[in-house]
């Protein structure tokens, strides 16, 4: 599988709740890299190596009714949210989300 690069990617480590206190539906904003055994995101806050994917979905989550989000879900429970934050959001309305769920979901069940 060819290497797939997003730039512009909303980044969060765990769901968004009201108690969060945050205007900002992301945490960080970056590039999101999809190679064949993994995910490499880097963005202002630091860069997260994500790898052992055994399930990938797109939805809402948490507070953010607006934008779909794809929720990766690996290693021991752990999960990350990912949405194309590119035209300040409008990207992930016109697709850009999808395209990253769809990239993604190759690399669910390769653990």
């Amino acid at each position: 599988m060819p290497t797939v690069t997003f730039d512009s990617v909303w980044y969060l480590p765990v769901e968004n709740t009201w108690g969060d206190f945050t205007f900002l539906a992301y945490r960080d904003k970056g590039q999101l890299i999809v190679h064949d055994v993994g995910l490499q995101y880097a963005g202002g806050k630091g860069t997260v190596y994500i790898q052992g994917i055994w399930r990938v979905s797109i939805g809402k989550q948490g507070r953010d009714d607006i934008n779909d989000w794809v929720k990766v879900e690996y290693g021991q429970g752990q999960v990350a949210y990912f949405a194309d934050g590119s035209w300040l959001g409008w990207g992930g309305l016109l697709g850009g989300t999808r395209k990253i769920g769809a990239a993604v979901q190759r690399l669910a069940g390769r653990a």
